[in-house]
């Protein structure tokens, strides 16, 4: 079985219905998740991101946060990684970025040694991670 961990942006298109905004490869590894026949990680730190960006209003979630953030976390082919003081070290190293939860979610992804699912262009250059898009 393959195994990813998601950025928090192609979760949010997937989980919203967005699928057009995800690349084909994406889109097919969520699709295959729902079937069991991946793995996708949800860093900790992706989730709080987008509870803070659905309080402030840059985006708009499908029902409730809490609601939303069980259910995805329960579907079948997802497991939530915990931000734990490995993925907290690594994300110091990084200087690609100031953004904390781009560094966290990266971070996540070097720290299991699993391709992480994003579009985000620095996190790509960095190539500090196998980079699924």
């Amino acid at each position: 079985m393959s195994v990813y961990v998601t950025d928090s942006h192609p979760l949010i298109w997937f989980a919203g219905g967005a699928h057009s905004k995800l690349s084909k490869k994406a889109l097919r590894i969520f699709e295959a998740a729902l079937r069991s026949e991946a793995l996708i990680y949800i860093p900790a730190v992706s989730l709080w991101e987008i509870g803070i960006l659905a309080k402030i209003g840059r985006i708009k979630l499908r029902e409730p946060y809490d609601i939303w953030s069980q259910r995805i976390i329960a579907a079948r082919g997802f497991n939530l990684a915990p931000l734990d003081t490995a993925v907290m070290i690594e994300s110091l190293k990084f200087g690609f970025t100031e953004d904390v939860f781009d560094a966290a979610i990266t971070a996540t992804a070097s720290v299991l040694d699993l391709p992480l699912i994003t579009k985000d262009s620095a996190i790509t250059q960095a190539q500090l991670v196998d980079v699924i898009w």
